[in-house]
């Protein structure tokens, strides 16, 4: 039987649980709802999919690669909120209390090491979902790679399984084509500049037409429409540019232990203690339908 690994991206779920949920606090006045509703996110994934391995990939405050190549990329958001910026130990302490390994590396986002170790699984045949809110991860799926995209609409949650059929049918593009798309047209909740007036349908189509933003680039005089052409023209090294960006690293220089990502066993009895401090009683009955353990 095929073994499968679940890999997710930390702050992306901590983010949307965050403000998915009311501002929850336990007895000390200690913010919880955004570690609460990860669990909630984590437990539903653990329970449709009994992965045998998990990682949960973190970003580190320091600048990444890409900073370095643009200094303004992501330099139009907003700072995390104080009281989501408290929980992000605060769940780490969790995870490590379930037995849950953690990972980050300085210089590389979280989004490059999924894409990493994703990769890796794969490569070992491994069935490999990747639980993010981030539509960036979409570049990774294949037909060993899964992205898992929660949404919520009209006030219910729901869970996308993207599959290169779902990535196809939602942006007419294969899954390797979301970085050229990205990269043409933009981005700017990264802050990626892509070619000015160059919008998702126009992207779309170029990228149809000649598959990748080099080889839009390289046939400009081909293009139609002068406005187009003229901005390909004069946004040429910003184009390759914003595409580099956009790519996530599938060989970032981290090494993942095996042992280490298995799953052994997640109610223990430190994570039991935790679980009462915080004072999440929905998930209580997790324990006492699993055989407890000191470790």
């Amino acid at each position: 039987m095929q073994q499968s690994v679940l890999l997710i991206d930390g702050h992306s779920i901590l983010n949307r649980a965050f403000y998915g949920l009311p501002d929850l606090t336990n007895a000390k006045g200690q913010h919880t709802g955004a570690v609460y509703g990860f669990l909630n996110i984590m437990f539903r994934i653990i329970d449709m999919e009994n992965p045998d391995y998990l990682v949960v990939a973190f970003d580190k405050k320091a600048p990444t690669f890409r900073h370095k190549m643009f200094v303004e990329y992501k330099g139009t958001r907003k700072g995390m909120p104080d009281e989501l910026r408290e929980q992000v130990p605060l769940m780490k302490e969790v995870l490590e209390a379930m037995n849950i390994e953690i990972m980050s590396m300085e210089g590389y986002e979280a989004d490059d090491l999924l894409g990493t170790i994703g990769n890796k699984f794969a490569k070992e045949g491994f069935k490999v979902n990747i639980l993010s809110g981030d539509k960036d991860l979409l570049q990774l799926v294949t037909d060993k790679i899964t992205i898992l995209l929660p949404k919520t609409a009209k006030g219910k949650s729901t869970l996308e399984i993207c599959t290169p059929k779902w990535v196809e049918e939602n942006f007419d593009l294969e899954p390797k084509q979301i970085i050229d798309l990205k990269g043409l047209m933009g981005d700017t909740a990264d802050n990626i500049p892509g070619i000015p007036g160059i919008g998702i349908k126009t992207a779309t189509k170029l990228l149809k037409e000649y598959g990748t933003v080099e080889n839009v680039l390289d046939h400009v005089d081909e293009i139609k429409g002068k406005k187009v052409k003229e901005a390909c023209i004069e946004f040429h090294d910003q184009g390759l540019m914003s595409k580099t960006l956009a790519t996530i690293m599938t060989d970032a220089p981290i090494e993942i232990d095996e042992a280490k990502a298995k799953v052994t066993n997640f109610y223990t009895e430190k994570a039991f203690e935790l679980f009462k401090e915080l004072q999440f009683k929905n998930l209580y009955n997790r324990f006492d339908n699993n055989n407890t353990t000191e470790t």
